[in-house]
């Protein structure tokens, strides 16, 4: 999740339908540039290289929000649109080993294609952490770009936070393992028994 203001504008964002590097890019609706998610900056038109300051945000269940949050809101199905909103398009992507077109297997060959990963970049490193070992461990340190990073996984809640050494968050991207590799080809990739 990104802060849609940049330096002294508020952009609005919609989705594209293109994809870059295996992701979906997004467009501002005010120059057109196209922004890539990962990436989290403008690939194309005249925001190119801009950067989006990245927001907390959790990769979690509605179930499981709501045991921490009982009080959250929730907006309206009833948009005065027929869509069905109770129906995830993307649930048999989600589901399936496989990616798109099944390119990524090219792209890949240390760790399944389709895991999702933290992504971090810090000082110019990269590095992808594999949520399904961040689970396992619950909590962990390590360091990446000269600095040391902490993580806490919330098994109740499903949340990831990740803060350095002042305790100050770190932001990081959820991604698949092979989307993140694409965008950055020279991260590499936590391994829990390497600690």
């Amino acid at each position: 999740m990104y802060s849609r203001n940049v330096g002294e504008k508020e952009l609005s964002f919609g989705v594209s339908g293109m994809l870059y590097k295996a992701n979906v890019l997004m467009y501002d609706h005010q120059s057109e540039s196209l922004w890539s998610q990962v990436k989290n900056q403008a690939v194309t038109g005249p925001m190119t290289g801009t950067g989006l300051r990245v927001l907390p945000s959790t990769l979690t269940t509605w179930e499981k929000w709501r045991k921490k949050h009982p009080k959250t809101m929730v907006l309206s199905l009833k948009t005065g649109y027929a869509r069905n909103y109770s129906r995830d398009p993307y649930a048999d992507y989600y589901r399936s080993r496989r990616g798109m077109f099944g390119f990524f297997k090219e792209l890949v060959s240390d760790y399944p294609g389709k895991e999702l990963v933290a992504g971090v970049v810090l000082n110019g490193a990269a590095k992808a952490y594999p949520l399904a070992e961040l689970r396992k461990t619950k909590r962990l340190s390590d360091t990446l770009g000269g600095q040391k990073l902490s993580f806490a996984f919330d098994s109740l809640t499903g949340e990831l936070t990740i803060g350095d050494e002042a305790g100050t968050p770190v932001p990081f991207i959820s991604a698949y393992w092979f989307v993140w590799k694409e965008i950055y080809p020279d991260s590499t990739l936590f391994k829990a028994q390497a600690q």
